[in-house]
Parts: C-alpha cells; sequence; structure tokens
C-alpha cells in the first residue's frame, strides 16, 4: 500500500469501511512522509474515526502520532491545523490551542486565516459529532470573523468547502431538527458567498445548486427553482457543464414533485435524463441513478 492509494481509496470506503479503514490509517501512518501527506491523512482519520466511528480520542490519537518528532516547517501549518481539530474535539483544550499557535506561528498565509480555517473545522466536526449547539457557536464566530476582513484570504477555499460540506452533509438526513434546518441553510449560503470570493464560475453555479437542493430540503420549491435557474444561467453563459445540468435539472424536478407540477416534473427529468445519457464514467451514472431514484414521482 503507498499513501496514494490509502489516502485516494479511503475516501471511497471511508464509511461503509469506516473500521477496516481506521485500522489502516493507524497501521500506514507512517507513510506520511511529507507534510501534505499528513494534513491527508489526519484530515481522514478525523472524519473516518472521529465522526464515524465516534471515538474522537483514537482520531487524536492518530493525529499526534502522524505529527510526533516533525521539525518545523511553513508546509506544516495545515497539518498542525488538523491535529488542533482532534484534540479540540476530543477535550484536549490546551493542546489544541497549542497545535493552532503552532499552525499559526508556521504558516505563510494571514495568520488570521489560519485561525478561521481551524475554527470553521473544528465547528464541522462538532456538528458531526452530534453536538451542533457547540459547533454552531464557534461555526458562527469563523464566519464573522471571515466576514470582517477587507481582503480576500486564502483561508477563504476552505471556508467554502467545509461550508459546502456542512450544508450536504445536514441535507442528507432524513429528519433534522429547526436548528440543524436553520445551520444548513446559512452553510449553504456561506458556501456560495466564500466561493465567489475565491472560485470559478463551476463553483458559483454549484453553489445555487446546493442552495437548490437545501431549499427543496426545507420545502421550499419556489427558491429551489431561483438557484437551480441562476445555476443554469451561469453554465449557459460560460460553455458547458454536463454532469452539473444533469445534477441541477434532477433537484428541480424535485422542487416541481413538491409542487406537484406534474407536467414540469417530466421535462426536468427527461432533459436530466438526456444529459446523462452522455456520461462517459460508469462512477458518474451510477450516482446519477442513485439521485434520480430519490426523486422519482411515487
Amino acid at each position: 500500500m503507498d499513501i496514494k492509494d490509502l489516502i485516494n481509496n479511503g475516501w471511497g470506503r471511508h464509511d461503509k469501511e469506516s473500521e477496516a479503514l481506521a485500522s489502516d490509517l493507524e497501521e500506514h501512518y507512517a507513510l506520511a512522509e511529507t507534510a501534505a501527506h499528513a494534513a491527508a491523512i489526519i484530515q481522514l482519520g478525523n472524519h473516518t474515526i472521529g465522526e464515524h466511528l465516534g471515538d474522537w480520542p483514537r482520531a487524536c490519537a492518530l493525529a499526534e502520532k502522524v505529527m510526533d518528532g516533525r521539525e518545523d516547517a511553513h508546509e506544516l501549518a495545515v497539518p498542525y491545523s488538523n491535529l488542533a481539530v482532534a484534540q479540540y474535539v476530543c477535550g484536549k483544550v490546551p493542546q489544541a490551542l497549542a497545535s493552532e499557535a503552532n499552525a499559526v506561528r508556521l504558516t505563510d498565509m494571514e495568520k488570521v486565516g489560519v485561525v478561521i480555517r481551524t475554527r470553521a473545522l473544528v465547528a464541522s466536526a462538532l456538528v458531526g459529532s452530534k453536538r451542533l449547539d457547540e459547533g454552531a457557536v464557534v461555526y458562527d464566530a469563523a464566519l464573522a470573523l471571515a466576514r470582517a476582513q477587507d481582503e480576500k484570504l486564502k483561508c477563504d477555499q476552505a471556508l467554502a468547502i467545509t461550508s459546502n460540506n456542512l450544508a450536504s452533509e445536514l441535507s442528507e438526513k432524513e429528519t433534522r431538527t429547526e436548528a440543524e434546518d436553520a445551520l444548513m441553510l446559512k452553510a449553504a449560503i456561506a458556501s456560495k458567498e466564500f466561493w465567489m470570493k475565491c472560485g470559478t464560475w463551476e463553483n458559483e453555479e454549484r453553489g445555487d445548486y446546493l442552495l437548490a437542493i437545501v431549499h427543496n430540503k426545507l420545502g421550499q420549491p419556489d427558491k429551489a427553482l431561483e438557484h437551480a435557474a441562476k445555476a443554469i444561467e451561469v453554465i449557459q453563459a460560460n460553455g458547458e457543464e454536463e454532469v452539473d445540468e444533469a445534477f441541477i435539472n434532477l433537484a428541480m424536478a424535485r422542487s416541481f414533485h413538491l409542487k406537484n407540477d406534474r407536467k414540469h416534473y417530466d421535462v426536468a427529468m427527461a432533459r436530466a435524463q438526456e444529459l446523462a445519457d452522455e456520461f462517459k464514467d460508469d462512477g458518474l451514472t451510477t450516482w446519477f441513478n442513485e439521485t434520480r431514484a430519490k426523486v422519482e414521482w411515487k
């Protein structure tokens, strides 16, 4: 096993083979020779062991082993930030603060950006660990700090990704509380906001796609359709993105289903299938079919 297999294949199986992957990470953590490898293993371990298995002390132990004995280098800022997340969520607050301080000290990006990134990841980890009230407090603070900055930050992308993942994971829950609904919408809005600062037109239309999904989940199909229309307008103005457009049409079909509009539902589903028929990747086709099955009119 090499480091690429461990990480790339790990993300592909982390949800269905969490325990097996956790053992692989613990057995092969020494493969993380570079700072980038260290950051990747800790991130995967935090998500798999901390969130999926609910064992943050174990995730923290892995992260600490990965970072043990490393000499200072600015490339270690990100893995120290990831280590701080595991330490904070498992209750090792002094150690977490020390790791975050190391990340700030070593970074070659904006100092405040490291703080924002770390806090956003802590918030996401807390929410993923069913500690929503704590996570929401930290997330709000991270957003407020990011929005208070005058200049575009290098951490904007990390905040956009973290917000996207947070909103997506909440949207996939079968049931949510009012607090979870509120956080889901807040994160989806923030994801597009920060992608607009640092991303491409693809990120913009995907931000609106996520907002369409979220508004459907909230029982607001008209708002969902507004965002879906914006996403398609962005695609048409900039080029082609057949995969995204297919999934946007599935979101639109869901909206029309919620509105009990069978005519426009059929149109959206037909367009989605037309685009999906051109997919060249079996994985994309499987993903499309699984998503389509969830919006079938029954």
